[in-house]
């Protein structure tokens, strides 16, 4: 298995690293080691350590598990991506760099493609929203147990979320094919988060103007999306409704010899894997429900209007 492993770990490296750099350059660079003792390494006379393997899978988004759980029968582990909660701002920030940090290494590719089950709006939807982002932000401040301000319009937002919020919109956009399978009730629940937190007094009634005005302004773009059938030229987005509620939100995506399963969990964070295995059964299960849904983007207008309309009429209940 130890040849296996290494085949494994110099394989994905060399995918991973900047096109046109030799390896050998590489990873003298990056473990900070003498050519000698990387060609030993890569020779398998000696054992890449611990320590190795972890910098090399921080730097290059390297699954462990992808190294060397394949090699173990029904053994998959999962990255939770668990952050302190001690500062929730800088947790957050990581958060989404990381999401956007996903994106930004699969959407150039060709091959790209990104599915979605939603039963929540999705964020990258709405993140160049400020109230909206705002109230998901402090919803995430508040879950973690921290001072909030009592209004949205007193929040003051660092500049380094607010350019990885657009980062983040932007690179989901380019990539070249994504699938969307939302929740009838999307919007019904977030309504009803808003509704809660202003049952606390934790958002003002002039927060709930603004985000009533930007829920209007999203659905309308929305609806101009599922129209037009494309983020942009050659940027497909295919959108369906399920006519079954899930559990939680979850996606898949994948590009030329990369894949990665991710399942929302903890508000905003979410659990993934980059087992081929996992991968597999998250996207057989993902187009298993386009057979429970209907397409609204490009086609079905006869399901598409009077589920716009709807969520209008949800948004007037604020």
């Amino acid at each position: 298995m130890k040849n296996h492993v290494l085949d494994e770990l110099t394989t994905i490296i060399k995918e991973r690293i900047p096109k046109g750099q030799n390896l050998a350059n590489y990873l003298t660079d990056a473990l900070c080691l003498g050519k000698e003792a990387v060609y030993r390494r890569l020779r398998g006379e000696v054992a890449f350590t611990i320590n190795e393997v972890a910098l090399l899978s921080n730097k290059l988004g390297i699954s462990i598990d992808q190294i060397i759980g394949n090699h173990f029968s029904n053994k998959v582990t999962f990255d939770l991506n668990l952050h302190s909660p001690s500062n929730a701002l800088e947790s957050y920030y990581d958060i989404a760099n990381r999401y956007f940090q996903i994106f930004n290494y699969v959407k150039n590719d060709e091959s790209t493609e990104v599915h979605t089950v939603s039963n929540v709006l999705p964020f990258t939807l709405y993140s160049s929203f400020e109230y909206l982002s705002k109230f998901r932000l402090c919803r995430w401040i508040y879950q973690n147990g921290q001072k909030v301000p009592k209004s949205l319009s007193e929040m003051h937002v660092e500049d380094r979320i607010v350019d990885v919020h657009k980062h983040l919109s932007e690179a989901t956009k380019q990539c070249k094919k994504t699938y969307f399978i939302w929740d009838t009730n999307i919007f019904l629940t977030f309504i009803e988060e808003i509704k809660y937190f202003a049952c606390l007094n934790l958002i003002s009634q002039d927060d709930i103007i603004h985000i009533k005005e930007e829920l209007h302004h999203l659905l309308d773009s929305m609806e101009a999306l599922s129209i037009k059938g494309q983020f942009s030229e050659n940027k497909e987005v295919y959108i369906y409704l399920s006519n079954i509620h899930f559990e939680a939100t979850y996606s898949y995506i994948e590009k030329k010899d990369f894949q990665i399963s991710m399942i929302r969990v903890y508000s905003i964070n979410s659990m993934d894997s980059q087992s081929p295995h996992i991968c597999q059964m998250q996207r057989n299960w993902i187009q298993s429900l386009k057979r429970h849904s209907v397409l609204i983007s490009g086609s079905g207008e006869a399901q598409r209007i009077p589920f716009l309309k709807k969520q209008h009429e949800i948004i007037d209940t604020l």
